[in-house]
């Protein structure tokens, strides 16, 4: 079956509490499956097409697990570090580690 043969995904089983959207794509998948970003939290899922019902989907991490639930913590960073990004600079909130990265987040930004 060709990927524009198959139906859209029009329900999931749970989106863990996140508010996703996407763009339909995701780099190196050619089987329906898109890159979903949560608009509260910032985390990125792999929204993949159940095989036995293509019409149905799940939202999966790097490592296939499922999401972790959204925090709604709408500061969170996700994948490289800011402040290494940034020139070096440390975030400004805080004395050590900043609360912004260093949280237990499973999303393909953090693990993939």
């Amino acid at each position: 079956m060709v990927i524009s043969d198959l139906p859209a995904i029009t329900r999931v089983w749970s989106s863990f509490g996140h508010c996703f959207y996407g763009d339909g794509g995701c780099d190196g998948h050619d089987d329906g499956s898109s890159c979903e970003t949560c608009m509260t939290c910032g985390a990125v899922y792999e929204l993949c097409r159940r095989a036995d019902d293509p019409s149905g989907g799940d939202y999966r991490a790097a490592d296939g697990d499922d999401p972790i639930e959204c925090t709604g913590d709408i500061g969170m960073r996700h994948g490289e570090q800011s402040w290494r990004a940034d020139s070096g600079r440390p975030c400004t909130d805080s004395v050590g580690l900043c609360p912004h990265e260093s949280h237990a987040c499973n999303c393909l930004l953090c693990t993939g």
